[in-house]
């Protein structure tokens, strides 16, 4: 069957192909943090990966938020920003406490040291001074508690064990009253901060990643109609006879290196055949030559004989 499919039909739907997996791949490790694990029982009840990753980010978040809030609390210049800061350092330190222990009960590995990215942003924190570093140590402290606060809110509303609800209500709780302390400080940018998550394309998002996936695939149906198009097209061409003669000199040349049709001659109707010599023993197949070296002489000899005069003259 695939034989029978043009070879451009199939090679767009190939491509199609592979750019849905590519980005269905992308998306995941966009929206989420892949090989979590999955269900494990536990007496509290199941932990999924969502339970887990809720842990890992809490745990995360306090290995930076920590140091910095205490730094902060020596370092800041407007006093608001140091009582902010102590606030954060005291709390974290209570919050983190929690978490080792649930993750202890339920079995679950936490992370030992600051990301990458974490380790940027305290770096780009202490190198700031005066007014600037009351700045930057406000936006970025509220830009990753309110990157953290959705993923607590989502557990918390469909987790299946007590311990992770629990800790979900303190977690949530803990990090709504830390972005109030930021807030009140009176610096914070939000038109800085991260665009909320688009609800998607049939919701009324107007985001350009809303559109990826649904050009993709007009770009895919697009290329398979033209292509299945343009076969056609090829395939009657080939089908539909030349109009006229030769127009071009490769027409005139390939015309006459073929061979030369011959034109049979009109075909000659046979002679009926004379009485006296269907009734002769002669085969029919003597040819018409014998009969005219035969034939003829006697009846010319008859023929003088009837005009001889009476006198023999």
């Amino acid at each position: 069957m695939l034989h029978r499919i043009p070879r451009s039909v199939r090679w767009t739907l190939v491509l199609a192909l592979l750019g849905a997996v590519t980005v269905s791949v992308v998306q995941s490790w966009v929206s989420g943090a892949p090989g979590t694990g999955g269900w494990t029982q536990t007496q509290w009840g199941p932990v999924g990966p969502a339970d887990r990753d809720l842990l890992v980010k809490v745990r995360q978040a306090g290995l930076w938020e920590l140091p910095t809030g205490q730094q902060a609390e020596q370092q800041a210049t407007n006093p608001q920003v140091k009582e902010a800061g102590h606030h954060l350092a005291t709390e974290h330190a209570e919050l983190d406490a929690q978490v080792r222990q649930v993750a202890d009960q339920l079995g679950v590995q936490l992370p030992t040291k600051p990301t990458d990215q974490q380790v940027g942003w305290m770096n780009e924190i202490s190198s700031s001074t005066g007014t600037d570093y009351d700045k930057v140590f406000v936006q970025r402290l509220r830009q990753a508690h309110g990157n953290v606060l959705p993923v607590i809110a989502d557990v918390r509303v469909s987790s299946r064990n007590t311990l992770i609800r629990q800790f979900a209500d303190t977690a949530d709780t803990t990090v709504t009253r830390h972005i109030g302390y930021l807030e009140a400080t009176g610096l914070v940018d939000y038109s800085a901060l991260p665009e909320a998550p688009s609800p998607g394309l049939l919701s009324g998002g107007t985001s350009w990643m809303d559109m990826i996936v649904p050009a993709l695939v007009f770009l895919a149906a697009a290329g398979a109609a033209i292509g299945l198009i343009a076969s056609l097209r090829r395939s009657r061409k080939k089908d539909t006879p030349a109009k006229g003669g030769p127009t071009t000199g490769r027409d005139l040349a390939n015309l006459h290196s073929g061979p030369i049709p011959m034109i049979p001659a009109p075909r000659r109707e046979r002679q009926p055949v004379p009485e006296q010599y269907e009734q002769s023993e002669e085969p029919r197949s003597r040819s018409r030559h014998s009969y005219r070296n035969t034939n003829p002489l006697p009846r010319r000899a008859t023929s003088a004989a009837s005009h001889r005069s009476p006198t023999g003259g």
